[in-house]
């Protein structure tokens, strides 16, 4: 966010349209209203993923990608960093763009396999819940105008 100045500017402005400068206590529910926030930091988790490498599978059958076969019981490793910047799934991927999660269904379960910083499946990291509302609420309380 440093690095864009206009970025910064309309996360505080959506801080301040939301709250108005009228509560002391913040909780959970709160901080889902602030959509734009939750855009920076998808695209944050998008461009800086947690884990590079998601932690080895065994494939459960043979398995073909494009001309390649992928024998029963090989194991494979998941490149969730190339999976986030891949140009055939996001426009202009090198970039900072938050906005690109504003009319998208993409989030953080795993569900789309475009975006998977926290894994997916039954492999899903059990603190998804918790490191979220880490980042969250320290980056909201930086973007408090009062």
């Amino acid at each position: 966010m440093m690095k864009n100045p206009n970025i910064i500017a309309k996360a505080k402005k959506e801080v301040r349209q939301v709250f108005n400068g009228k509560k002391n206590c913040y909780n959970e529910e709160d901080l889902e209203k602030l959509a734009y926030l939750n855009f920076v930091i998808k695209e944050t988790l998008r461009l800086h993923t947690p884990v590079s490498l998601l932690p080895p599978r065994e494939c459960r059958e043979q398995t073909y990608i494009d001309g390649c076969t992928i024998p029963l019981k090989t194991r494979i490793l998941v490149n969730a960093w190339a999976l986030a910047r891949d140009p055939e799934s996001w426009h202009d991927p090198e970039i900072f763009i938050p906005e690109r999660f504003e009319n998208s269904s993409i989030d953080y379960m795993g569900n789309h396999f475009e975006f998977i910083p926290f894994d997916a499946g039954r492999r899903i990291c059990p603190g998804i819940i918790f490191g979220l509302f880490n980042v969250k609420l320290p980056l909201f309380s930086v973007t408090l105008p009062f």
